[in-house]
């Protein structure tokens, strides 16, 4: 079966050991994103910025967003 290709990506393929993929696997569960795709790229993001983002930024930036959604929730 053709795998289909969506404009704006490319096929990325992996060698990786078993245990990995089960390791994958869960972080994909526990994350909640729709696709492995999105999950790898959260993943690259979060490393790439690791030591680039002040930490307490991330903290601020995290708290405004939990606020945030907790107000969304009020309005749905």
């Amino acid at each position: 079966m053709p795998r289909h290709i969506t404009p704006g990506t490319s096929a990325f393929s992996l060698d990786i050991t078993h245990e990995a993929k089960i390791r994958f696997a869960a972080i994909h569960k526990a994350l909640g994103f729709k696709s492995k795709a999105e999950t790898l790229e959260a993943i690259l993001y979060c490393v790439s910025t690791q030591d680039k983002i002040d930490p307490h930024a991330l903290e601020r930036i995290e708290c405004k967003l939990d606020n945030l959604m907790e107000h969304m929730e009020d309005f749905a």
